[in-house]
């Protein structure tokens, strides 16, 4: 569904018709569907992506789990080297 179907301008917070049909929301917490630029839309995108992660079982799971521990381990790695980096500087 494009947002211009569901609401009027795009980007307005006031739906468009019959506000009972479909979900009402992305993740329920905002009401609308946020520009995925700003700071509430990556909040959406990060909420719906840990609901798909809840409803991942079995192997597909265990891969999904697997990939989000790399992605943390990195960034961890990638701000601990950026400490060395700024101390090792002075």
């Amino acid at each position: 569904m494009e947002v211009g179907e569901r609401y009027d301008d795009g980007w307005s917070d006031e739906p468009a018709g019959d506000p009972s049909w479909g979900s009402q929301s992305v993740d329920g917490a905002w009401g609308r569907t946020a520009n995925p630029n700003t700071a509430d839309g990556e909040l959406q995108n990060i909420a719906a992506f840990g609901v798909g992660l809840t409803k991942l079982t079995g192997t597909r799971r265990t891969l999904a789990r697997l990939v989000v521990w790399l992605i943390l381990i990195g960034t961890a790695v990638a701000v601990i080297e950026g400490i060395f980096q700024i101390v090792g500087n002075w």
